[in-house]
Parts: structure tokens; sequence; C-alpha cells
């Protein structure tokens, strides 16, 4: 995580396919206004914006075990840090996979 001139930026690796990402988008966004420029996501919440990078990397291979890895980088513009954290439990909430 990093803070940069007003802007903050996270990076993650997630187990999924491009689809199921974006399929679990409008409820990680709380029906806030979602645009989908291709791997470009840009999500207009709490005042300010959220833009996602996606990236299909290759897959984890475990074995005969194979996950998907999606690369997500998003960038916090104009968010406060509480509006921040609200964002970022809510995308938690709605993409964790069986975990809790």
């Amino acid at each position: 995580m990093a803070t940069v001139g007003g802007e903050f930026d996270i990076e993650r690796e997630m187990g999924c396919t491009r689809e199921e990402f974006l399929g679990w988008l409008p409820g990680a966004a709380a029906g806030a206004p979602i645009e989908v420029l291709g791997d470009l996501i840009r999500i207009h919440s709490g005042g300010g914006e959220v833009r996602i990078q996606i990236r299909q990397a290759p897959a984890r291979r475990l074995g005969l075990l194979s996950l998907p890895v999606l690369r997500v980088s998003m960038r916090f513009q104009g968010l406060q840090a509480d509006a921040r954290g609200e964002f970022l439990r809510r995308f938690d909430l709605f993409t964790r996979r069986g975990g809790g």
C-alpha cells in the first residue's frame, strides 16, 4: 500500500478469473456507478473515484490443481481514509472465497 500525492494505491493477486471478478463488482461497489473500459474499471464512490486495473496472470499449479490468478491494482483518488476503509471492507466481503 502506498500514498502518493493524495492518491492511495493497493496491489493484490486474487484467485479468480476476470469474469468472476466482474460478477462480484456490483455488490462490492455497493451500487456505486461502475464504468468498465476493457481491463480498466472506474467506480465513483464516497465523493471520489476508485480505479481498478485488472490483468489475468498465468494460473498457479499445485500438482493436478490449477488456480486462476488475477492481478488487481487499485488507485483511490479523492477518498478520505474512512471512505477507503469502508470500500475495502465491503470489497473484501464480496470477493472473499470460502474464507471467513
